[in-house]
């Protein structure tokens, strides 16, 4: 748990006294509650697969993936799913990253969504971190990217934290968008001279 989080949950209280080390026990424990009912929420929604593609991968032993944050430069490499479940810290970690940079709001990000780029990665043969462009956008980023430019969706993908923009750094984007197409989860869209591919869980359609 990231201090500022807990700070926010705690308050300004002592830790001095035993009663108050009881207080502050309490309130970690609904806060990590409060989490993993976020995620189990998130996860409740991902059961139906978005194809055969999707739902195989439920019997793999694990599944990892390498991202890297464009913005804030943050990495991260994780199992997040292991021995038939989700690893639900993998989750959440992984929700951090995705968060939106401007507003620093997070949100929990539909599992399927990291189902499809590790598929993406098998498909294009890739080992390395993918860069993330754009991950979760708050409403209001939304409509400050919508009023600079006409191609944002008033009603996108990425409010939901059903969308990712992505590049693979030394990999032609276009072969990201032909992988895509290939394994026919969810919009594949393609951005040549922005340098970046589009993908979400919505339903299946390409531009």
């Amino acid at each position: 748990m990231c201090s500022k989080a807990l700070t926010n949950q705690l308050g300004s209280v002592s830790v001095s006294a035993p009663l108050n080390r009881r207080f502050i026990m309490r309130r970690i424990s609904r806060f990590n509650q409060q989490r993993r009912d976020l995620l189990l929420g998130a996860l409740a929604g991902s059961m139906v697969p978005l194809s055969h593609a999707i739902a195989n991968t439920t019997s793999y032993p694990e599944l990892r993936l390498k991202l890297y944050n464009l913005h804030t430069t943050e990495k991260i490499d994780t199992v997040f799913w292991q021995e038939g479940e989700f690893n639900l810290d993998a989750l959440a970690d992984l929700n951090h990253l995705l968060r939106d940079h401007r507003t620093g709001e997070a949100k929990s990000i539909d599992p399927k969504l990291f189902s499809v780029l590790y598929l993406l990665n098998k498909k294009v043969s890739n080992d390395n971190a993918i860069s993330v462009i754009s991950g979760y956008r708050s409403a209001e980023t939304n409509r400050k990217l919508a009023k600079q430019n006409s191609g944002v969706a008033s009603n996108s993908y990425h409010i939901k934290g059903r969308a990712i923009d992505i590049r693979i750094p030394g990999r032609d984007t276009k072969e990201l968008r032909e992988a895509g197409l290939r394994l026919r989860v969810g919009g594949v869209g393609y951005y040549a001279r922005s340098n970046f591919a589009h993908f979400d869980t919505g339903p299946f359609r390409t531009w």
